[in-house]
Parts: structure tokens; sequence; C-alpha cells
């Protein structure tokens, strides 16, 4: 962690957004084209808490907690990072973001969306399945209620609005990461092994990152603040805590910084840094 850098932020109303830069970039040698993939419910017959991935692609293939997977029985949310071996098939943990469905098709798409860090922060919760449904249902006041209780209808009503908020953000050649800034208070930070594959997720991660902006006052994140989030992320021990596919699942906490991540073959593929106080995250 003390290889990254944060750079100057650029605010949309409530969201501020910082480039993070690193010192050394990986080769990549994993993909995450989802196209490449099949997902789909269980063969032995639909779990709510599960799904089967089939990785078709000569190469491992990375899916990223908080991913989005539509349609199935119900939509569904990625639970824990996982990185799927070549050619391999293994099952997916997930959680219900649509708590009135349960009929449909077998299979599911991943249309490069995201939920929002209000919506992940429930997996962190006793009873993950109930907070993150009832984090879900937090944005009937805003976005409107549906008839489903469906996170993924709560991003199609907010995509105009999300549109006109991010217009013009794009990442810089050679950025690696980038960290969230909502209502004055850092919120998140994502780190890639390589700028190739934050490119790829840059788009997911600033729009959902915006379905939460909208309705919190304007406030500019300074960023003396995304500094010292980061300087108090250095002071976090990740430990590995079992596998998430061929990779190694990494979760480590302060009081100022929840850890979770993956490492594969001796490296961190990926980082996901969040403040636990951030009003969002205990979304009480």
């Amino acid at each position: 962690m003390n290889q990254f850098h944060v750079s100057r932020g650029a605010t949309r109303g409530a969201l501020t957004v910082f480039p993070i830069w690193a010192e050394v970039a990986q080769p990549v040698s994993y993909t995450m084209n989802h196209s490449l993939a099949r997902i789909g419910e269980r063969p032995d017959g639909p779990s709510v808490g599960s799904l089967t991935v089939s990785n078709a692609a000569d190469i491992p293939l990375l899916l990223l907690e908080g991913q989005l997977l539509e349609g199935g029985m119900q939509h569904r949310m990625v639970a824990q990072s996982t990185l799927f071996a070549a050619h391999s098939e293994l099952p997916l943990d997930v959680v219900c973001v649509e708590q009135g469905r349960w009929q449909g098709a077998g299979g599911h798409a991943a249309r490069g969306r995201r939920a929002s860090a209000r919506v992940r922060s429930g997996l962190r919760g006793d009873d993950r399945q109930h907070e993150v449904w009832r984090r879900v249902a937090g944005y009937d006041a805003r976005l409107g209620a549906n008839a489903t209780s469906s996170y993924v209808e709560h991003a199609d009503r907010a995509e105009a609005r999300v549109r006109d908020l991010v217009r013009g953000l794009r990442p810089f050649p050679g950025q690696m990461g980038v960290l969230i800034g909502l209502a004055g208070q850092p919120l998140t930070a994502e780190i890639f092994d390589s700028p190739r594959m934050l490119a790829h997720e840059y788009d997911e991660i600033i729009h959902a990152a915006a379905i939460d902006a909208i309705g919190l006052p304007p406030i500019e994140t300074p960023g003396r603040r995304a500094r010292r989030f980061m300087d108090r992320a250095t002071l976090v021990t990740p430990h590995e805590v079992g596998a998430a596919g061929i990779a190694d699942a990494l979760l480590g906490r302060t009081e100022y910084v929840d850890l979770s991540g993956l490492r594969w073959e001796g490296r961190e593929l990926y980082t996901l840094l969040t403040n636990p106080r951030h009003e969002l995250v205990l979304a009480a």
C-alpha cells in the first residue's frame, strides 16, 4: 500500500473522484470479459445464495464483489471476488438484489454494472441477505418503489441522472486505481494490478458511486481526507482467509479502513478499501 499515491480529485455534485497511481504495474494474465463466461442457476436446482460460473476462456476469469448478474430466477450480486481457472466450472457466492421475484430463465447476464457501496456494505452484516434487501429498499424514496424491490430497476431509473453526473470522467493513462468521496468524506478505493484492468472497470465504479451521490448535499471531498484515508490503509494487515477460486481471499480491518481483495501467484490482483465510518456504509 505504500507504493500508491493519490492525485487531485474531480468533483461533480456530492461525488469526488481521485486517481490513484502506483509505481509498478503487473502483466495481465487473466480476463474480466464476462461474455466469455456462462453464468446461471445451479444444475442441481436454483439457490438464492449460489450460481454456477463456466469459464470458457483460455485464461482465468475474474468476477468482482458487487457486480450485478441480471436475469435468472432473480437478479443477484457477486458476494465475493473470485478468480476462475481457464475452462473451469465452479459455484459463485452471490446474494439476491430483487426480493420480490422467484421465477424466470436459468441464465444470467453481466451487463457491466455493479451495486452501489450502500448495497455492497450489507455483505458485512450478520444476516447479509436481509441486510442487502433492506438497503435496496432504501432507494424507494429517492428513486421510486418497484414491484419486485429490484436494485436493477432502481439503477435503470437513475441512469439518466447518473450519466449527467459522471459526464467527462475518464481514467488517465497509467492510472491503477480510483478513490471515491461522497458528501465530503472518502467512501471507497479500488486498486488493480494494471491500468488496463482499471480502465475495464472504471465506468462500473463511477456509475455505481453516482447512484449514491443522487440526493446527497453537494460537498466536495478534500484531497487531504483522501490522502489520510490511504495513509490509514497502509496500517491494515491483510490476512488470507481462504480460497476464492484459484486465488486467495484477503481481509483486514482497522477502526478506519476495511480491506478485502485477492492475491494470486504472489501478487495482489485487486484491493477494495472501504471507510466503515461513512454514513452510506452504516446506512442505519
